[in-house]
């Protein structure tokens, strides 16, 4: 990317044009990623990378007036952004353990479902008794290892997928859900697609069939 470029990119960011952060993915993010996993790769997955750099775009946007491009250009700030956020995942962890009540594995599904088809309907993994939240019912295993997944995703990642799971078109406004989070809109969806495919590729990976994969 050339230094015009990326000033004009850094100028977008401080007038406060959340589409910046789409370019700034775009542009910088298969790099970070590639470096990222070349000297994390024996601590951290290539999904943990991934979210890790959903966590400096956060990071990025809401301390974008620092900026100084007379210090680095954009991509070393932004990649020095994103490797002190993976140094800080490996000191703290992405949060304190403790396991997510959900109200409704049926719903959470269903707005994974909603996710990959564009719209909301009943998801087809459980059966009527389960999808109705029997008391009596000793949770399936689909049930544990997803409620494992969403209580191991990073906190702003687990809130919009379980908004999501709450709203009744199989999607929370990602505009409401920003102003909740303090982030733009756009850095939600980020975290949305982010949350969704690492939810299905572990369903996935523990022998689940769901969509997208």
């Amino acid at each position: 990317m050339q230094t015009t470029e990326q000033t004009d990119l850094a100028q977008r960011l401080l007038d406060n044009d959340e589409q910046a952060l789409d370019d700034v993915l775009r542009q910088f993010g298969p790099m970070v990623l590639v470096v990222l996993t070349r000297r994390y790769q024996s601590v951290l997955r290539e999904t943990d990378i991934e979210d890790v750099i959903s966590i400096g775009l956060f990071r990025l946007w809401t301390n974008r007036a620092r900026f100084d491009r007379r210090k680095a250009s954009l991509k070393v700030w932004f990649f020095r952004i994103v490797e002190n956020a993976a140094r800080d995942v490996l000191r703290h962890g992405w949060h304190k353990a403790r396991w997510l009540e959900v109200s409704s594995d049926s719903a959470l599904l269903g707005a994974i479902d909603a996710s990959s088809n564009g719209h909301a309907k009943k998801t087809q993994y459980l059966p009527d008794a389960e999808l109705r939240g029997s008391s009596d019912r000793a949770p399936t295993n689909l049930q544990l290892d997803l409620r494992e997944i969403v209580a191991e995703l990073p906190e702003r990642h687990r809130h919009i997928v379980m908004a999501d799971a709450a709203a009744k078109e199989g999607v929370a406004s990602s505009k409401w859900l920003g102003a909740e989070l303090g982030v733009p809109g756009s850095t939600v969806r980020v975290y949305r697609k982010r949350a969704m495919d690492r939810i299905r590729s572990e369903l996935a990976r523990r022998g689940h069939d769901v969509p997208g994969v």
